[in-house]
């Protein structure tokens, strides 16, 4: 039987589907109409475009200040912790990174790469050592957030443990010593998805361009 390529327009709907719901074979028996595909090929959808979502720039111009916060996730019963750097003028994320341990050491590899990318920029925390500690050693301004700026993280982060309700916070991975890329890669497009504003057309239209 002769493969036949799915229109990426197709693919960017799927995916928005996908996102929009909270689950594979929801999204795959919605797009019956348009197309049969199985919910292992959104799946791999997923996989696959992922790479677009790191198209996804904020002027760093435009970054005032960052503010860094973390949360934990399971993967495969194991504890794993989600480091999320967010910009409150921009409303963006603007890094993400997962570690299975929450260390000084982490900490300051994480803010050493927001550096990099970003410059030097304020760092508001919630005042935790590893921050206050990782912040000198890089010369980075540590500020301990106030009420509103601790709103705006945790309500930011609060849309991704939303979502991820639906396999109670835990990612299914049947990969023996799995490098959790796919993990991330889900994180991403999701990211990507919040920051098109859960808009259809803002969220296909940036795939197709990028693609």
């Amino acid at each position: 039987m002769k493969y036949v390529r799915t229109n990426p327009a197709i693919i960017a709907y799927g995916l928005y589907l996908y996102f929009s719901s909270r689950s594979y074979r929801f999204a795959s028996k919605s797009l019956e109409p348009i197309i049969k595909r199985t919910h292992v090929s959104i799946w791999k959808w997923v996989q696959k475009y992922s790479r677009l979502a790191d198209r996804f720039k904020v002027n760093r111009h435009l970054i005032k200040e960052i503010l860094v916060d973390e949360t934990s996730l399971k993967v495969n019963g194991q504890a794993y912790w989600l480091w999320i750097a967010y910009e409150p003028n921009t409303k963006s994320c603007l890094m993400i990174h997962l570690s299975r341990e929450r260390t000084i050491f982490v900490c300051y590899q994480f803010l050493k790469q927001l550096r990099i990318r970003y410059g030097v920029k304020p760092i508001h925390t919630d005042g935790a050592h590893w921050y206050s500690d990782a912040c000198k050693w890089l010369r980075l301004k540590h500020i301990v957030y106030e009420i509103e700026m601790k709103n705006l993280v945790e309500r930011f982060i609060q849309q991704i443990k939303d979502r991820t309700e639906c396999f109670d916070d835990h990612f299914p991975c049947r990969i023996r010593d799995c490098d959790r890329q796919h993990i991330m890669n889900w994180l991403k497009m999701f990211i990507l998805y919040l920051h098109m504003e859960t808009n259809m057309t803002k969220f296909t239209e940036f795939l197709l361009k990028t693609s």
